[in-house]
């Protein structure tokens, strides 16, 4: 759901703003933020935390009648999924750990130390997308943050998944 709601949600504010006022925009999105937070009503915490920055940013940017805040939103996320992955690089329990108990796919102790050595890979690849997202963000060009924010985000994630990928294979077939 995070995943749909960050591209969708781009392309959603550069064309609401382009036919209605801010304050009517915020509210569509404050609107939509508290549906998906009552449907995580008896989920943990941890799974509430973007809707909950959705309804704070609306919130925000109804009263202050400013656009920033609703713009801010990608850069803010970016932000969070940074500071996820150095927590789970400096906690030795890679997020991809997580990622890998939720198929329920094994991996043995030499594969493990290289998802471990990986996750510090991540950590610079999300640092490379907070500032790509500063970037868009500082341009005042909507055009940039409508392209960067909605999907070009996900390229950056991608090409750097296929390089793993291709080090991964190499890494462990030397040995």
């Amino acid at each position: 759901m995070n995943l749909i709601f960050s591209i969708l949600y781009a392309p959603f504010v550069f064309y609401a703003l382009q036919n209605f006022e801010l304050q009517k925009v915020a509210l569509v999105i404050f609107g939509f933020s508290l549906l998906w937070l009552i449907s995580l009503y008896k989920k943990p915490l941890k799974e509430t935390i973007f809707p909950l920055f959705y309804l704070f940013l609306s919130i925000m940017a109804y009263f202050i009648n400013h656009f920033y805040f609703l713009k801010v939103l990608p850069l803010i996320i970016s932000v969070l999924i940074s500071t996820f992955m150095f927590y789970s690089y400096h906690s030795k329990n890679s997020f991809i750990f997580i990622f890998l108990d939720k198929i329920k796919k094994k991996v043995g102790p030499k594969e493990k130390e290289y998802i471990q050595k990986c996750t510090l890979f991540w950590c610079f690849i999300s640092v490379i997308n907070v500032s790509l997202h500063l970037f868009v963000l500082q341009h005042n060009d909507l055009n940039y943050w409508l392209f960067y924010s909605s999907f070009l985000w996900i390229f950056v994630f991608v090409a750097a998944a296929l390089l793993q990928v291709v080090h991964r294979f190499f890494y462990l077939k030397k040995d």
